[in-house]
């Protein structure tokens, strides 16, 4: 028997060698092809003298939208927006209430009657590319943009869609009716969404040919779309105060809370911590607690003390791109400990109002010097409360974009 134990061990270490491995060749694959993609872009604004500027992208957007629309911010009315979804639990913490009070809102709904695009094959798989899905979308897309526009009108067409799964030609077709373009994206440090297949182009990118706008959540990209023609603003995410502010007397009665699937970097890191005597309450698909909705995620959030994000890319732990609980933590009250982004650093003050680690050695000294000085961590998370919630609400956020591009006045 003991041998047998013996054997088995031989095999798990072989079995986490091997991932170890993967995971690793999977992390230097995504940051050499991400090298080439910044080289390409940096070689053609310097060949080209293309600089980016966000007010005058934002100039040429409200020219753009304003001639489309026909609508005078003077004389102010509820927007009709055609909104396409992506993921409705994602959608539904806090952005699609915050539109809906802001906007007359219909939503897309695909071919079997669910909300947003369909990505599947007929074999119940997701595929980079298949051009029966696209035209499974673009079939229902341009039936509902021509029944709403008939009967309500549309001032705008927004959503978060990637070629892979829409074509550029049915939002042409519905920009020839006279309905613009406003796409978000919100994984452009992803190389493959600025990649093709079969010479078709795919991700945001590939829908540029048809898109006024690009809100994008990645700061660099924007000197990317402008090497491609399409103006393109950087879109910091946001919360929902009416989800995640915390409730007064609420008992904080976890210690470092993790939401979020399994994959990637985030078994080592919360393994790590767990191994260094940090105790973590992880929930989402993969791990013992399993998943959680956007409802469900929020009242944890109002529980944790800390809430650890990990800010990183696939199985990168360098690579990093802005995610909705990079908003949504500080505005739960709860201090945010997450990875070092460049991006979220330039929003939020490191040691002031989140707290950074760049590896998991850093992640448990820093959680561990918050835990033992209860009162410096109340005050950094209240810091970071303070500012979510006088600056990063979806209401706000939405409304300064439409302000910006001269579809409303905010009072």
């Amino acid at each position: 028997m003991s041998g047998f134990f013996f054997n088995l061990r031989d095999v798990l270490k072989q079995l986490t060698l091997v991932t170890n491995l993967n995971s690793a060749w999977k992390a230097r694959q995504l940051k050499a092809k991400l090298r080439r993609l910044r080289l390409h872009y940096y070689e053609k604004a310097v060949a080209q003298d293309i600089k980016y500027w966000e007010d005058i992208t934002l100039e040429s957007a409200r020219t753009s939208l304003q001639r489309k629309i026909n609508i005078s911010p003077s004389k102010p009315r509820r927007l009709k927006v055609f909104w396409v979804g992506a993921n409705l639990d994602q959608d539904r913490s806090g952005f699609l209430q915050a539109l809906e009070r802001l906007c007359d809102v219909t939503h897309f709904y695909n071919f079997k009657g669910e909300y947003g695009l369909w990505y599947k094959d007929r074999h119940g798989r997701i595929p980079i590319y298949d051009p029966e899905i696209v035209a499974l979308n673009d079939k229902a897309l341009l039936k509902q943009v021509e029944s709403t526009n008939n009967m309500t009108g549309i001032d705008i067409l927004m959503g978060q869609m990637w070629s892979n799964y829409v074509s550029v030609e049915a939002l042409a077709r519905i920009r020839a009716i006279g309905v613009p373009v406003i796409n978000i994206s919100m994984d452009d440090r992803l190389p493959d969404n600025w990649g093709s297949r079969d010479g078709y182009r795919l991700g945001a990118v590939g829908l540029i040919g048809a898109t006024d706008l690009v809100l994008t959540t990645t700061s660099e990209a924007c000197l990317w779309y402008a090497v491609e023609g399409c103006p393109a603003i950087f879109w910091p995410l946001a919360s929902d105060p009416g989800m995640f502010s915390p409730v007064e007397n609420t008992k904080r009665d976890i210690n470092v809370l993790f939401v979020g699937n399994r994959y990637g970097i985030r078994s080592r890191i919360v393994d790590y911590l767990v191994n260094h005597g940090i105790e973590v309450s992880s929930w989402g698909g993969g791990w013992p607690n399993g998943y959680v909705n956007a409802k469900q995620c929020a009242g944890l959030f109002k529980r944790a003390r800390i809430i650890l994000g990990i800010g990183t890319v696939g199985y990168c732990d360098d690579v990093y791109t802005l995610k909705l609980r990079d908003f949504d933590a500080p505005m739960a009250g709860a201090l945010y400990v997450t990875h070092r982004n460049p991006d979220l650093t330039a929003l939020y003050k490191e040691g002031e109002e989140i707290a950074c680690y760049e590896n998991e050695k850093e992640c448990v000294d820093v959680i561990r010097h918050y835990l033992s000085n209860p009162e410096l961590l109340s005050s950094v998370a209240r810091a970071g409360w303070c500012k979510a919630i006088s600056r990063d609400s979806w209401d706000r956020r939405i409304a300064q974009t439409f302000e910006k591009v001269g579809l409303i006045m905010v009072k």
